[in-house]
């Protein structure tokens, strides 16, 4: 523990922005990933959609679908139009924290960048302190340069990476949703 606080520590001033961002970040990626882990294990029951918005019962589930048939009960009509304005209302609340996702790790490796500017700063300022005969003073600049790079990097590229996962998902599940709303839609008008 005191290894980490020490890395921390010697990151200067942009670690804490880093660290703020990426636990930000992950917390959205583990949020999205258990969201549509839950939804890829629901079954999409048909009869139990249809009885929701017919007001005979309530809906047991959260989730992508839940939304769905949410939207779908508020607009009243399930037409075409509706369905595709509620498929598009869900569609982008699927995807608004993913955005965030991407955002957070690519600023990540900025900020380890604004870190590796003051660490060089701090360097310069060392040597025109102390000159170039205190090695000490000289390697907490460099030091801090090169923590906030990797920080900031090793905070972009998994986050990217999830980033990439999650939107396949996404898209996999809006592919669900259109099936299911289109057989609620197809069910509710006796098709």
């Amino acid at each position: 523990m005191t290894e980490v606080l020490g890395y921390l520590h010697g990151g200067g001033v942009m670690m804490l922005p880093i660290v703020g961002l990426s636990v930000w970040m992950w917390t959205l990626v583990v949020q999205k990933g258990l969201e549509f882990w839950r939804e890829g294990r629901a079954e999409g029951d048909l009869q139990e959609a249809l009885a929701y918005l017919r007001g005979q019962t309530p809906l047991r589930r959260r989730g992508p679908k839940a939304l769905l048939l949410e939207r779908l009960k508020v607009m009243g009509k399930l037409g075409l139009r509706e369905v595709e304005v509620a498929l598009r209302e869900v569609e982008l609340e699927l995807s608004a924290p993913l955005k965030t996702v991407k955002v957070l790790a690519s600023v990540a490796p900025l900020l380890g960048l604004l870190g590796t500017v003051l660490g060089m700063i701090s360097t310069f300022w060392a040597i025109s302190i102390h000159g170039t005969g205190s090695p000490k003073a000289l390697a907490a600049g460099v030091s801090e340069a090169l923590i906030t790079t990797v920080s900031g990097l090793l905070v972009s590229i998994p986050g990217l990476f999830a980033y990439g996962l999650l939107s396949r998902k996404a898209e996999r599940v809006a592919r669900d949703l259109e099936e299911f709303a289109a057989r609620v839609a197809a069910r509710s008008r006796g098709i």
